[in-house]
Formats: structure tokens, C-alpha cells, sequence
């Protein structure tokens, strides 16, 4: 319980230095096929990660595409960890071309928003700007532009959908 407050800390922090600051974080890097981004999955179903197995049963009776996903687990957090069935030995995607958004759109920014982490292995990062970037001088404060990162959030959820 301890490390799911820690991240819900961090997540409001990160949130709260990108709106002073005026900066939202920025996602880099470019996928090496590492795998890691099908192994420990967390699943959201209403806004929400999954903490129990009936709340998977239900999103998979409402978006079928998720049964590719295996519980495989869960985090200090409670949350259920998954891993993806079509992630072959060559940590390449058995069906690239018909994944879901939740792999086509991965790492969001939103990951960050909430206190989280990339895998470790990862290839891509977050890089944001923090107070110490503006005070001393290494970068510019500048106007917010959450509706920006909304909007992609809700394109998101669209192409979720289709």
C-alpha cells in the first residue's frame, strides 16, 4: 500500500511541476525490441488498473482483444501484472499488425502522469523539465499545454474503441 501512495505522490508532483513550470514531459527513444513492454503489464478497464481477476473477466467480455493478455501476477501495489500470449521468443509481436492500442500507443505520457516507470530495459524514457532546468537557466518556462496531452489521451481511448 505504501508504494501505491508513493506513486500516486510522484504522479501529482510530476503533474504539478508541469503545470508551474509549463512543460509537459516528452517521450523519447525509439523501440529496439526488447519485449519488456509485454511482460508486466498493467491494465486499466474505466480509468482504473486492474486489482482483481473479475475486473479483467469483465473488460475482456467488453473489448475481446484483451484475452491476449495472461495474469501473471501483481505488484507491491495490488495491481494485476499480465503478460502479452503473442510476444514470441524473439521478443517480436506474433501480430504487429493487429494489436491493440494499448500497444501501438505505448509509453504514453499519461504512465508518467500517474507515478510510473518505463521497464528498466526500455529503450524509450520520459524526459521532462524540471525546477532545476528553469532556475538555472538550462530551460525556458513557457505556457502549459495540458489540453494538448488531453487530447491525445482522448485519441487514444478512440483508436481503443476501433
Amino acid at each position: 500500500m505504501i508504494e501505491a501512495r508513493f506513486h500516486i505522490f510522484i504522479g501529482l508532483f510530476r503533474r504539478f511541476r508541469a503545470w508551474v513550470l509549463g512543460r509537459e514531459v516528452e517521450v523519447v527513444g525509439q523501440c529496439t525490441l526488447c519485449g519488456q513492454c509485454c511482460k508486466d503489464i498493467l491494465l486499466k478497464d474505466e480509468g482504473r488498473w486492474l486489482r482483481r481477476k473479475s475486473q479483467y473477466e469483465k473488460l475482456v467480455a467488453s473489448a475481446p482483444e484483451h484475452a491476449r493478455f495472461r495474469l501473471v501476477g501483481r505488484d507491491m501495489s495490488g495491481f494485476l501484472i499480465f503478460s502479452c500470449s503473442m510476444l514470441g521468443t524473439d521478443n517480436c509481436c506474433s501480430c504487429h499488425e493487429s494489436r491493440p492500442a494499448l500497444c501501438r500507443n505505448y509509453p504514453t505520457k499519461s504512465l508518467y502522469y500517474q507515478g510510473r516507470q518505463l521497464p528498466a530495459d526500455c529503450s524509450y524514457s520520459f524526459k521532462a523539465v524540471t525546477f532545476s532546468d528553469v532556475l538555472a537557466g538550462r530551460k525556458r518556462f513557457r505556457p502549459c499545454v495540458f489540453s494538448k496531452v488531453l487530447q491525445q489521451e482522448i485519441e487514444q481511448e478512440k483508436n481503443k474503441l476501433t
